[in-house]
């Protein structure tokens, strides 16, 4: 797709955006500029400085690639027919739309209509000065909405620039204003160099040239271009408002008549657990992409954005449901906390969301075909050694649709063994296998840590609650305060998820900066009576809570390097059993 950039007067585009012949793509996002921001772009034009370019789509009006909605401010009896749809550009085709025809609508920090207005002196005395362009609402003109009012304080309202019919009018009418007064005022302004250069700071406007780039025309049914053309607008978002081949989708699927938003909402008011996780918003945590990917694993499809954006609407409404229906099925079992489910006691706890598709696809496989204990033995195995390898961190939709593939493949036609199970042998259960490198939430390794306290029913060391009755949250074991005290201050050796468990926030400040000994002995603690009984489910065995009992305030560092590493060790070591087990990987001993 080769382009070349040109360029073309920018009130032409906005013209264009006025009779609905240029338009957004429907997957676009709202306006969201604010007025500093609107009043801003007026400025920069009007000192012709470089605003950026646009990113156009050619476009057969009868048939768009996407369905197209007009810019904001356009009148709503104005029906998009456009030749152009606007890629990339929107903010400021949209903020100089607002500014040039004053829509009846309230910008992002005003809940009023706003009108601008150009000061003509101060443009000339100083066209560096902000104020040369300002904005009034409705009950803060003082008159400026009168043409006798802006022809004394020599204030042009924007909405006379748009065309320079327009602007002549105003021009011809403050000169009326002027020989009403005085015929020597208006003759003296006619021969003026003032009047001369309005109309050349105005035409300038007028005729300000913006680079775009135009893309060519594609067809409705060319689903390799629209991708490339979704992926183009991907990467321009990329550092933007996220977008995502949901939104995409939904602009795509328009001529099918299938209302991808209105699915949505069915599918939350059907499910709940999706509807609470995804807080009843598509966009929120991706919800709407991780459904649609779900939906192209049951139709073996590799769920990459392209094959996304092009899924086949037959049969979509259907399929739909049953992917929704299979997204709430597998967040029910990763908030179940029993052996059946994966522990995730907050959602900002899961993982890795990349893994929920596999997961609903590979239960609805299980229901479909009334596939019995071994292979939900499997899933049970396949996502902790995902999770434990961290396989759902990056390359998600190629993982997705192998990982889907092979163990399907071996459910229903005895295939070979999934590579997710070689893999995790070769790796979880090699005897060099560490957890201590994860030390931050951002970690699958750190959050599945996390779910495996949860699942092992870790309670507060103050209360006796677990984590369904009390608020616990992620905390040191060895507190930092005392390790940097004893000159052990290396973040990844602190924070490492050895030494991070699940206890209240209110249990931590009795323990925050003590000695592990000493807190360990504090009488509000209930660890003083049945100390294996609340230190076993935090995975902390006899010898991690020897080393506790060790750590003493009146030590020396270098003897509490030992005992602290001492402490790691033994932690890791019953962290690491539990997590061969749930991987169903043998102890490196056990391997012949």
């Amino acid at each position: 797709m080769e382009v070349t950039p040109d360029k073309d007067k920018l009130l032409g585009y906005i013209d264009d955006a006025r009779t609905g012949k240029l338009c957004l793509p429907d997957f676009q996002r709202s306006f969201i500029w604010t007025r500093d921001q609107v009043a801003d772009l007026v400025r920069s034009v009007l000192r012709r400085y470089f605003i950026g370019s646009l990113l156009l789509l050619r476009c057969d009006p009868d048939r768009p690639p996407f369905k197209p909605v007009c810019l904001r401010g356009v009148p709503p009896v104005i029906k998009p027919r456009p030749d152009i749809l606007v890629l990339d550009g929107q903010q400021r085709l949209s903020a100089l739309l607002y500014a040039l025809t004053a829509p009846d609508c309230a910008l992002k920090d005003s809940s009023q209509r706003r009108f601008f207005f150009i000061d003509l002196e101060k443009l000339l005395e100083d066209s560096d000065d902000d104020e040369i362009v300002f904005d009034r609402s409705p009950k803060d003109l003082n008159g400026l909405d009168k043409l006798e009012m802006q022809f004394r304080e020599c204030v042009l309202p924007c909405t006379s620039v748009m065309t320079n019919a327009g602007f002549r009018k105003w021009l011809d009418l403050y000169e009326d204003f002027l020989r009403s007064r005085s015929e020597s005022e208006y003759c003296q302004f006619r021969s003026s160099e003032k009047r001369d250069s309005w109309i050349a700071r105005i035409t300038d406007f007028q005729t300000y040239l913006v680079t775009y780039v135009m893309l060519p025309q594609v067809r409705d049914d060319d689903s390799i271009a629209i991708g490339r053309i979704c992926a183009i607008f991907e990467k321009l978002n990329s550092s933007g408002v996220d977008l995502s081949v949901y939104d995409l989708l939904t602009a795509r699927l328009y001529r099918s008549e299938i209302k991808l938003h209105d699915l949505w909402d069915e599918a939350c008011k059907a499910c709940k657990r999706l509807d609470s996780w995804s807080e009843s918003k598509a966009d929120r945590g991706k919800f709407g992409v991780l459904v649609l990917r779900t939906l192209a694993l049951l139709r073996n499809l590799d769920p990459k954005p392209k094959n996304l954006i092009n899924l086949n609407p037959d049969n979509f409404e259907e399929d739909w449901r049953s992917a929704a229906a299979a997204m709430n099925r597998a967040i029910a079992i990763s908030e179940n906390h029993d052996s059946d489910g994966f522990g995730v006691f907050d959602k900002k706890w899961m993982p890795a969301t990349g893994l929920l598709p596999v997961m609903a696809a590979l239960r609805h496989t299980i229901e479909t075909y009334k596939l019995g204990e071994g292979p939900r033995s499997e899933l049970r195995r396949w996502y902790w050694s995902s999770v434990f390898l961290e396989r759902y961190s990056s390359a998600v939709e190629t993982r997705s649709r192998r990982d889907y593939s092979e163990i399907t493949e071996h459910w229903l036609r005895g295939g070979p063994e999934p590579s997710v199970f070689v893999e995790a042998r070769q790796r979880v259960g090699s005897k060099d296998f560490s957890i201590r490198d994860s030390a931050t939430s951002s970690s699958s390794v750190y959050k599945g840590v996390f779910c495996m306290l949860a699942m092992a029913g870790a309670q507060d060391w103050q209360f006796g609650e677990d984590i369904k009755l009390q608020r616990l949250e992620d905390h040191h074991v060895f507190p930092k305060k005392y390790l940097h005290r004893h000159k052990v201050a290396e973040k990844s050796m602190v924070n490492t998820v050895v030494n991070r468990t699940l206890i209240s926030d209110d249990t931590n400040g009795l323990i925050q900066d003590k000695a592990p000994s000493d807190y360990l002995h504090d009488s509000r603690l209930l660890l003083m009576t049945e100390p294996d009984r609340f230190l076993n489910p935090h995975f902390i065995d006899a010898d991690a809570a020897e080393s506790m009992r060790r750590a003493v305030e009146a030590m020396e560092p270098e003897l509490l390097a030992g005992v602290y590493s001492d402490f790691l060790r033994g932690r890791e070591q019953s962290l690491i059993r539990k997590i061969r087990k749930l991987c169903g990987v043998a102890e490196p001993a056990e391997l012949s």
